[in-house]
């Protein structure tokens, strides 16, 4: 146990509480810095009163496409309550977001997904937009976030995709005909070759990075597809084949989300009110996904995460409820 004030290792236990619900929890007290907490100080689970196999089966409830209203009505709380307990797991997922693996090969794919917020507007007018990326064989999520869908939110995502991929050693990114995410991408992954390394056959310049293989799949308006490379890849950077360049399996993982979210259920009235509750809704489906939810592609019992190398066992939503931080489970 460490102190969460100064980090000590120097702690020691200092009493118990037994709260209304006849949970007991643990205090501790630091002896370099004299300050008093509980175990679950700087968790998701602070001066909460509520059991936590409460707040983990009502979370669950939600992950699995339950209502904010209805979950409410199931376990007895309010609406305001269920928003709570998201909100505080929301948090958390900046503790849970490893950096890719180094010297990884990884496959990204990107598409968007579009719902209702507030109003029944139209859609380029509305801020339902949400943009994800997904690593292809692992199904590991890696960015999804809500907003108009303008140059702002490609930025963002492409940016915070691109930070997460950018130290490993391969990278292939395939994305459906919008052509912002390779424009974005160009800005951040394009390098120059030395003149010593182009010739009459290969004379261009300005290419994307060693390793970084950028394509996207055109659907035409008479079903008839076809696949597009976006500017020069590196010379040494190998090509796949055009039958792997496609965003299927993040496709997928829309068709999941509208079944899953709640709020992508556009024929009935769960939609977001506001986006900050579209993006708290996604932010806890993402923490899930990744970590908890099994995958029926990986096998028994195995995740996304588990599949990154990140952990080697699923966590149970009662230990992101519980724990400081991934290092803290890990450890």
């Amino acid at each position: 146990m460490q102190c969460i004030y100064c980090q000590s290792e120097n702690v020691v236990k200092n009493g118990t509480k037994t709260l209304k619900t006849a949970q007991v929890v643990q205090y501790f007290l630091c002896k370099d810095c004299g300050r008093r907490f509980n175990e679950r100080s700087g968790t998701p689970m602070a001066r909460l009163r509520t059991p936590v196999e409460t707040i983990s089966m009502a979370i669950n409830a939600r992950i699995e496409g339950l209502g904010i209203r209805a979950a409410g009505r199931v376990f007895g709380k309010s609406p305001n309550s269920i928003i709570l307990w998201e909100q505080r797991l929301s948090t958390q997922l900046s503790n849970f977001s490893p950096p890719s693996p180094t010297e990884a090969e990884v496959t990204i794919e990107g598409d968007e997904v579009y719902t209702r917020v507030g109003e029944n507007i139209p859609p380029w007018l509305s801020e339902g937009w949400t943009i994800h990326f997904i690593e292809r064989e692992s199904r590991y999520w890696l960015e999804a976030r809500a907003g108009f869908k303008d140059e702002s939110l490609f930025e963002k995502s492409v940016k915070a995709t691109w930070d997460w991929a950018k130290e490993s050693s391969s990278i292939r990114w395939f994305t459906d005909g919008e052509r912002r995410y390779s424009k974005i991408l160009w800005k951040l992954a394009s390098v120059y070759l030395p003149r010593r390394e182009t010739t009459q056959v290969y004379p261009f310049r300005k290419v994307w990075r060693a390793g970084l293989e950028v394509a996207m799949k055109i659907k035409g308006s008479q079903g008839k597809s076809w696949i597009e490379r976006v500017n020069r890849e590196h010379p040494y950077t190998a090509i796949s084949p055009k039958s792997e360049v496609h965003a299927n399996h993040n496709e997928a993982l829309n068709s999941s989300l509208r079944r899953r979210a709640s709020a992508y259920r556009r024929r009935q009235n769960h939609y977001a009110k506001k986006v900050e509750g579209l993006q708290r809704a996604l932010n806890v489906q993402r923490l899930i996904h990744n970590w908890c939810h099994t995958h029926w592609s990986h096998g028994y019992q195995r995740t996304p995460a588990m599949e990154m190398d990140f952990i080697q066992r699923p966590i149970k939503i009662v230990e992101v409820l519980t724990a400081r931080g991934l290092e803290c489970i890990t450890s």
